[in-house]
């Protein structure tokens, strides 16, 4: 059971990387070309952050000690991405 708990997981985890590179990915980089300086650093690092902490987050499953509530503050971090800089998702 908990091998399936930990695969379903991981799976989940992996779809929320492809969302951050792909879709955030655009986001950010509209946010980028239409604004500059401090809020471009910040957006970028944002994003980076989201990328790591999911890599992050399938190593704890994996090999250490794993807190599910942390789930629910990557789901709220994304939301929190969406609201203030995956607005414009196009790819123009």
């Amino acid at each position: 059971m908990q091998l399936t708990i930990k695969t379903t997981i991981t799976f989940f985890l992996v779809i929320g990387i492809i969302w951050t590179l792909l879709p955030w990915g655009f986001g950010v980089h509209n946010y980028t070309k239409s604004r500059g300086g401090y809020l471009k650093i910040i957006a970028r690092g944002y994003w980076f952050l989201l990328l790591v902490s999911h890599l992050l987050l399938i190593y704890l499953l994996w090999f250490d000690t794993f807190n599910y509530s942390v789930l629910c503050l990557l789901i709220g971090a994304h939301v929190i991405f969406l609201m203030l800089f995956g607005r414009d998702l196009g790819t123009n």
